[in-house]
This record gives C-alpha cells, sequence and structure tokens, in this order.
C-alpha cells in the first residue's frame, strides 16, 4: 500500500502552528520583573585631546591620454608610487605573459648630485675651486 504525501506535510504545519503557541505559554507568568535601574552621574572629560588628523597626505596623478599611469603618494614621511601595470612588449592584461600586480616603490633616501653642500656650523668654508689648467704645449713633430 502506498501513503499519501498530504499527512506528512499536514502534520508539520500543525507542529509549526504549535510551537510558537507553546513557547509564550511557558515564558509569559514565569518571568520576573526586570530591576529597577539607577542613573549615572556624568564623568570628567577624558584628559587625553584627540587632534584631527592632518596625516592625509598628499596624492598626485599623472596622466597619458586621459588614463592614470602614475600616482605619487606623500602621507607624513611616506613617500612613495604607484604606477601602471604593463606587461612586456605586446602582452594586454590578462595574457600568460602579462603581470596585474605592480608593488608600490617607496622613496627611502633622494640625492642632490648638482647642488651645493650645505656648510654646517663649526666647518670651515671651503676653498674657491682651483684654476683651470693650461692647455697642454703643442706636439712637436
Amino acid at each position: 500500500m502506498r501513503t499519501s504525501t498530504i499527512w506528512p506535510l499536514f502534520i508539520l504545519c500543525v507542529a509549526a502552528t504549535a510551537t510558537p503557541i507553546l513557547v509564550q505559554a511557558q515564558t509569559g507568568k514565569d518571568a520576573p520583573p526586570p530591576p529597577n535601574l539607577q542613573k549615572l552621574e556624568e564623568g570628567a572629560a577624558p584628559d587625553s585631546t584627540v587632534r584631527p588628523s592632518d596625516s592625509r597626505g598628499k596624492t598626485t596623478q599623472k596622466r597619458e591620454q586621459g588614463v592614470v599611469t602614475e600616482v605619487q603618494v606623500q602621507s607624513g614621511k611616506s613617500n612613495y608610487r604607484v604606477k601602471q601595470s604593463a606587461g612586456p612588449g605586446n602582452a594586454a592584461p590578462g595574457d600568460a605573459q602579462s603581470n596585474a600586480v605592480r608593488p608600490p616603490q617607496w622613496t627611502v633616501k633622494e640625492f642632490d648630485w648638482g647642488g651645493k653642500k650645505q656648510v654646517k656650523p663649526g666647518e670651515q668654508v671651503p676653498d674657491a675651486p682651483a684654476p683651470p689648467l693650461p692647455p697642454a704645449p703643442p706636439a712637436k713633430k
């Protein structure tokens, strides 16, 4: 004999309807009343002050034909550049030859190759540069 699938569904619906009614009947009368709450006094203001962050930094973008190719970020003492990922040769983005990841380049130290040396207090001023050498005499034949 084959049983109908309607009876299990009917029993499931009756159980789902009766469950919230039974739960509400159990917790409605037995729960103690909530305790009385006391008002707390305001405490003193904290001694520390929080200043707004001025270290947002400065961001400079370089564009070529409307496309951002390089971004330079200066935040406090930190300075770095993020460049667009350019694959080798004619590799298109997503090819096996291209690389989508290009890490930022941090500026560690910069040198001034053509500038004059600054004189520190307590050091002697360097003398004037030596005069240029006279031209060499013509070679004898």
